[in-house]
């Protein structure tokens, strides 16, 4: 829960590779960058977004959270599911979210649940990624959390910074300067939703 600043860039196969044997495999060291810690298991995310509206605008006019989701994540065959409510806020090409999420036993029930209350499944995916969490020499006290992630068939790499303190623009920057440290452009930084990117 709190505060979440994230930015997310479209990568080619062979930045996806690079980033791959650096971040999660620390076969290739990035100067300036530590990883603290990475995973190369698959974690697999099923999202079901619900509204009880069918316009993006609609939505807005209610005051309706931009996200009420429950996700499935599965890791080395061992499933978990949570309920998230989220609330974006988008600042030059960065999404500053309020987050608020729980875990659930068993998703069917809020699935029950949504059906009866008069909501309805209106978007879905599924994002199969890899994780990593590093530091910047450049950056201290600031822990990234770096994503290299293919969603369907597209490859994407999603930096994020979750803490409450610390001024935005500076965390907002230190992202940007990141991504360059990554061998990347900020510039290339993709500032739609997934559901935008998706649906088109």
């Amino acid at each position: 829960m709190g505060r979440e600043i994230e930015v997310k860039i479209p990568l080619s196969k062979e930045d996806f590779d690079r980033l791959f044997d650096s971040l999660i495999l620390c076969k290739a060291h990035i100067p300036g960058v530590d990883v603290v810690s990475s995973s190369s298991d698959l974690i697999v995310k099923r999202d079901e977004y619900y509204s009880k509206y069918n316009p993006r605008e609609e939505r807005r006019a209610a005051g309706e959270p931009q996200v009420i989701r429950i996700r499935t994540e599965e890791i080395s065959g061992a499933s978990k599911s949570y309920f998230t409510l989220k609330f974006k806020k988008k600042e030059n090409g960065i999404e500053l979210n309020k987050e608020d999420e729980t875990f659930i036993q068993e998703p069917e029930v809020l699935r029950e649940f949504f059906a009866e209350a008069g909501y309805h499944l209106f978007f879905d995916k599924v994002k199969k990624n890899y994780s990593a969490n590093c530091q910047s020499d450049f950056f201290p006290g600031i822990n990234f959390h770096a994503e290299l992630e293919n969603v369907n068939n597209l490859l994407y790499l999603e930096v994020e910074v979750v803490q409450e303190e610390g001024e935005a623009d500076v965390i907002k920057q230190s992202l940007f300067d990141f991504l360059k440290q990554l061998g990347l452009n900020p510039e290339n930084r993709d500032s739609r939703s997934w559901m935008e990117i998706l649906l088109g």
